[in-house]
């Protein structure tokens, strides 16, 4: 006899959550059982996707009439300790968007209250299940790199204007220590530590952090606008940066190794790499495979846009995993040890600013 769905709950309807809804509103794995936010519009709307769920405005309320197993925290980052806890103490588990906490002492303090409730909380890091994310893996666990020595991480995205900057406007940087920026960094911080191997190194020696973390823009909603650090673990380093004043927007990933480099772009995928054989008097050959490998980027993007495949994909698989691993009895896939080593980078990052 098939188990019955997990049943869930969100709190917070506001665009995240539709990312979110796009797995759990047609998933046999789980039954949405009830959407919350403090605006009944977004509330509502949110209902819409979701036949058979009920919209409330209140947490508690939905937490006593619902009944849920899991719950999703989807509301602005400043907020989550105090959701995350009160669910816990619910009995309810928790899947909470990034940044889980605004520094490492506020996420040690949510999964202790985790633990004292028999619960578990899990960071939302959709980012490690994109195909271009995994591309590079597959580069490098083949070889093809040889063994990783850089990785790079550089977004170009503009924080000032919109919900970021917008002085009418909330958003998700206001009151975190890192400012706008913040809110990308958990996703640079826990890809440099996939691509690099370190999260995978249980005798690393710390990871040492160098840099500037500034307010370019003079907007002081934003509170930090830009940011360029060169971060080292063992033998590997890298360089995370943030510019708000660049164009187009692009989330660019590059891995160098002994034998080669691989780079990809999250948000307009595609896969280059070089090295091997076709190097030196070869390079032509190199430049041809790299050409028509960029000519079927153009394809899949293309066909990508059509089918709706967006940069989003990997939330779907993300939580896919994890319902599917807690059907079957298993660990969700992002382990506490992930979240506390990005939430310590994350930390060491937004130290930069006071320095600067």
């Amino acid at each position: 006899m098939a188990a019955s769905p997990i049943r869930v709950a969100i709190v917070g309807c506001g665009a995240i959550a539709l990312e979110h809804l796009a797995f759990l509103a047609p998933s046999p794995l789980v039954e949405v059982v009830g959407v919350c936010d403090a605006s009944p519009a977004a509330a509502d709307f949110a209902r819409s996707k979701v036949p058979g769920a009920r919209a409330y405005r209140d947490l508690t309320a939905m937490l006593e009439a619902e009944r849920p197993t899991v719950v999703h925290v989807l509301t602005p980052p400043h907020t989550h300790p105090a959701l995350a806890a009160q669910c816990a103490e619910a009995g309810c588990h928790v899947i909470c968007e990034k940044p889980a906490a605004g520094t490492l002492g506020e996420l040690d303090a949510m999964l202790a209250t985790a633990d004292g409730n028999g619960t578990w909380l899990m960071e939302s890091q959709n980012y490690r299940y994109n195909q271009p994310v995994l591309d590079l893996v597959a580069a490098i666990g083949s070889g093809r790199v040889g063994e990783v020595r850089e990785v790079d991480v550089m977004i170009s995205l503009d924080l000032v204007s919109g919900r970021f900057g917008d002085l009418n406007l909330t958003g998700p940087g206001v009151n975190l220590p890192g400012g706008a920026v913040h809110d990308m960094l958990p996703h640079m911080a826990y890809l440099f530590l996939m691509l690099s191997g370190a999260e995978t190194s249980a005798d690393r020696d710390p990871v040492q952090v160098y840099g500037r973390l500034w307010n370019a823009s003079g907007n002081v909603r934003v509170g930090f606008d830009q940011v360029d650090a060169l971060v080292v673990s063992g033998a590997v380093r890298g360089r995370l940066r943030l510019a708000s004043d660049l164009a187009p927007d692009a989330m660019r990933l590059v891995v160098r190794g002994t034998a080669g480099s691989a780079e990809t772009d999250i948000w307009h995928p595609y896969l280059r790499v070089e090295g091997g054989a076709n190097v030196g008097k070869r390079i032509a050959v190199e430049h041809l495979v790299s050409g028509s490998r960029l000519a079927w980027s153009a394809f899949t993007d293309l066909r990508d846009k059509v089918m709706q495949f967006g940069s989003y994909h990997g939330m779907t698989r993300m939580l896919d995993d994890t319902y599917s691993r807690l059907a079957d009895g298993a660990a969700v896939p992002i382990s506490r040890a992930q979240m506390r080593d990005t939430a310590a980078l994350v930390d060491a990052i937004v130290a930069l600013g006071g320095a600067s």
